[in-house]
């Protein structure tokens, strides 16, 4: 199984060589790692979400650093602790959907014409996404 991470620049932000083993974390009572996925927008037929990471771990060069990864990286990721015996008895979370950005012009669309309604939270995502949409087309200069 090849890695979707073989082959990128892993540039400043990683673990060194020697620093890539297993990290045991505890993560209720160390608030040392944190991670956050901010966004995610559609690149044509691609989704990529920006994760930021803070850290005081010592095992990381950085404090604090940013990477964007593809939908299809979080698959792979899954994937492999899936299959991995090393993980066998370990509660892995089902991986993430992929983001239908098609569903939010569609309720978008019933809106306008009438024949749909959603709460708050429901028009404050749909609006995340059709404007992150809107960010990735790009501008056409006469």
């Amino acid at each position: 199984l090849m890695s979707p991470f073989e082959g990128l620049d892993e540039g400043p932000n990683f673990l060194s060589e020697e620093d890539r083993g297993a990290i045991n974390v505890d993560l209720q009572s160390d608030a040392a790692l944190q991670v956050d996925i901010s966004d995610a927008l559609s690149e044509r037929d691609k989704v990529k979400f920006t994760v930021h990471t803070k850290s005081s771990l010592p095992n990381f060069k950085q404090n604090e650093f940013s990477v964007v990864r593809q939908h299809e990286e979080f698959i792979w990721l899954h994937d492999s602790f899936v299959e991995n015996e090393d993980y066998a008895g370990y509660i892995i979370p089902p991986a993430p959907p992929r983001p239908d950005f098609d569903a939010s012009g569609e309720n978008l669309q019933k809106l306008v014409e009438g024949e749909g309604s959603m709460t708050k939270e429901e028009f404050t995502k749909m609006k995340q996404e059709l404007e992150a949409e809107y960010l990735t087309k790009p501008i056409i200069i006469k």
